[in-house]
């Protein structure tokens, strides 16, 4: 909880703004080769990130009273809240050096320069399980809350040492800006008409956020009225979040600044072109996840009672995955589309239709929580409101812009995807049922024999009903003519 408290006031003033618009603005300076305006940008997000540094050391004690008062009855409240604000405290900087990154990324990829940052976090991976081995080394091999409590040391390169991951990361981009041209120069100059335009675009951004927060801090007071539930949903939200994160958003940040291009050049026929190539790659790719998590949570849900299991956390795990997994469809071509309006500088529209998808995940998670269990309502909620919202954003974008992008064809991979995904699912299911029917004890045998039986069953359906062609991936001749040990 203390290690997101910097990333909770870094989001909820800066973090979306960087995400908004600096990618589409640092392209249309290139294109306009206006160097001024980039050094303006840059310089003043410095020093507003030296700022809000200051601020998050200022209301770190303050978040971790809102974010952590519910703490489970078995642990110490007082060693709770001690602990947390000294590490909120330690790990405020990170804020710093997060917009560092983000304004290196940004920077990189405007220039199609993707490497670098994609694997900066590597960096920080190291440091970070340096500093989880090196500590419990220094109490005596068992890092607890009371022990880190009662030696300041070790508490002091928890927090020091995870920061420093952080800034290891952010700086080991200068040597990938410096290959790729960039010269920056600091020059603050807060009424710069880029750094206007940034400004003007940012504070809806702000308003995006804001309500994010509103809508999490609802669903948390509903899921501390059940045990487990808060564990359970957190556990099921990052296995959603694990494909979007590998796929999804490498896909974006890939896409974002040839759209961004396309728009400064009024190029919409390459535009369409582009959003449709991405939201099929997106589609060919997120589908089987969200389908092969459906039908694995389900099936885990509904045989693991009857095993040793039973009792335990996993079953609402399950049920958490399960719920959460037909939204990540939505979820990811929702993000995508927001891209794409971020691209053409629009952050106002995407402020309302992320108000109007918070609105649903709270009234549906209110409804819902009644027929259903509390884990099972609030995920299928989060779900729905995220597969409407992508609906809506998609209609509203492409009313935004000339026509020309071809909605069948989107569509007709979708259903594709969906079908190479069903095909995917019977297998699935063939293979645990078939595998538990004599030992439901065998539940954990048969989920890691069904995975990758169901992938390959996916990609044959895939290659068959068209979904791979579609999104332009190489056919199976085209893959093997490319293999070390093919004849010739």
């Amino acid at each position: 909880l203390a290690n997101n408290t910097p990333n909770i006031v870094y989001e909820l003033i800066l973090g979306g703004i960087l995400t908004a618009t600096l990618v589409p603005l640092f392209t249309e300076h290139l294109e306009r080769r206006d160097r001024s305006a980039t050094d303006a940008v840059v310089s003043t997000i410095v020093v507003a990130l030296i700022g809000l540094t200051v601020i998050a050391l200022v209301v770190a004690p303050a978040l971790m009273f809102l974010y952590g008062r519910n703490v489970d009855p078995e642990v110490d409240a007082d060693q709770f809240m001690r602990v947390g604000i000294i590490l909120s405290l330690l790990f405020a900087p990170q804020v710093f050096f997060y917009g560092l990154m983000a304004l290196g990324s940004a920077l990189l990829n405007a220039r199609h320069r993707f490497f670098a940052a994609a694997w900066a976090p590597v960096l920080n991976n190291v440091v970070v399980v340096a500093v989880l081995v090196l500590v419990p080394l220094m109490v005596d091999g068992q890092a607890d809350l009371a022990r880190i409590d009662a030696d300041r040391s070790a508490l002091a390169v928890l927090g020091l040492g995870t920061t420093a991951g952080i800034a290891g990361m952010a700086i080991s981009l200068w040597p990938a800006l410096r290959r790729a041209g960039v010269r920056l120069r600091f020059r603050p100059q807060l009424r710069h008409p880029a750094v206007h335009r940034a400004l003007t675009l940012s504070g809806w951004t702000i308003g995006y956020v804001i309500a994010n927060q509103i809508a999490a801090q609802v669903v948390n007071v509903l899921a501390v009225n059940e045990a487990g539930t808060v564990r359970a949903y957190q556990v099921g939200f990052i296995f959603f979040q694990l494909p979007h994160g590998l796929l999804a958003v490498s896909l974006m940040t890939t896409f974002q600044p040839d759209l961004a291009r396309s728009y400064v050049r009024k190029d919409w026929g390459s535009f369409h072109a582009r959003l449709l190539q991405g939201l099929r790659l997106l589609t060919a790719v997120i589908v089987p996840a969200s389908i092969g998590y459906l039908t694995i949570g389900t099936l885990v849900a509904r045989i693991a009672p009857d095993t040793r299991y039973a009792g335990g956390s996993g079953i609402l795990e399950a049920q958490a995955l399960a719920g959460f997994a037909p939204g990540l469809i939505g979820f990811s071509i929702y993000l995508f589309v927001l891209r794409a309006f971020y691209a053409v500088q629009d952050t106002r529209r995407p402020f309302w239709i992320n108000c109007v998808e918070n609105a649903i995940n709270v009234v549906l998670a209110l409804i819902l929580v009644v027929p259903f269990s509390l884990i099972v309502g609030l995920t299928i909620a989060y779900s729905a409101a995220y597969v409407i919202a992508a609906g809506l954003a998609l209609a509203v974008l492409l009313r935004r812009l000339p026509q020309g992008f071809d909605v069948r064809g989107f569509l007709a991979t979708l259903a594709r995807s969906l079908g190479a995904a069903v095909g995917m699912a019977a297998v699935v299911l063939v293979v645990v049922l078939g595998i538990t029917a004599t030992d439901v004890e065998r539940i954990d045998i048969a989920v890691v024999l069904a995975i990758p039986l169901g992938a390959i069953a996916y990609v044959i359906g895939a290659y068959a009903l068209g979904v791979a062609r579609d999104a332009g991936l190489p056919g199976p001749r085209a893959i093997l003519a490319r293999l070390p040990f093919r004849r010739g």
